[in-house]
């Protein structure tokens, strides 16, 4: 039974028993408003506010079945009755969501110190073959315009009369190994270890350069060594 008819059913049989809107109010423990509007069709009542009524004027024809549109959607939707199970359905879907951005961003930052040690790798090997074919301005192109070297050569400047210093007493890299990268953001850390040939003699080296992304490439920014 939906509105208009409900509240002229309820105002019959109220009437039928000899009872006023307040009386009925106070039978059924609800305000003499609700009860008016209801009469009135102002407001289609819940399902447990027409038991109760129809309770109180002695009325069966009513059932469950009889709810209308309006109060199984809100029955559906009642956030107490289903707080629990809501609850639940959210935290899933919030510790899901948490989950693969966790594991994407975790693959990601893999994917990125792989790729950056890659580059730097490569980086090495051209700069191995440059210095022994004395192609310096192939080696300063993997450096930084303020790039230091033992933190006292500084400057490409700089840095080419060393080179080119080195390069004159038969320098000949002969071995080199990366031993570690450290990736963290725009900087990255490199160990590694060379042998190498310098005025006829063998030596062996370990170093530490400090690779800086600027402008799209990983250029050296610092790098210091010592004979072992």
């Amino acid at each position: 039974m939906k509105q208009p008819q409900l509240g002229k059913k309820i105002s019959e049989l109220r009437l039928a028993k000899g009872l006023t809107q307040t009386e009925l109010a106070d039978k059924c423990n609800l305000s003499l408003r609700t009860i008016q509007r209801i009469e009135t069709t102002e407001v289609t009542p819940r399902s447990y506010t027409l038991k109760l009524i129809f309770k109180s004027l002695n009325y069966d024809g009513y059932s469950s079945t009889n709810k209308s549109p309006s109060s199984s959607v809100n029955g559906l939707f009642n956030f107490k009755k289903y707080k629990y199970s809501k609850v639940m359905i959210l935290l899933i879907i919030a510790s899901t969501i948490v989950f693969l951005f966790l594991k994407l961003h975790s693959n990601n930052k893999i994917q990125s110190e792989s790729k950056v040690t890659n580059i730097i790798e490569k980086h090495q090997r051209d700069i191995k073959r440059w210095m022994n074919n004395k192609e310096i301005d192939s080696v300063l192109s993997k450096y930084d315009k303020n790039a230091c070297i033992l933190n006292s050569i500084c400057g490409k400047i700089q840095i080419r009369k060393m080179m080119k210093d080195v390069i004159e007493n038969n320098y000949e890299l002969m071995d080199y190994n990366t031993l570690s990268i450290s990736v963290g953001g725009s900087i990255a850390i490199e160990k590694y270890e060379n042998t190498y040939r310098y005025k006829g003699e063998i030596r062996n080296q370990n170093g530490i350069t400090e690779w800086n992304y600027i402008n799209g490439s990983w250029l050296i920014a610092n790098d210091v060594f010592r004979d072992n």
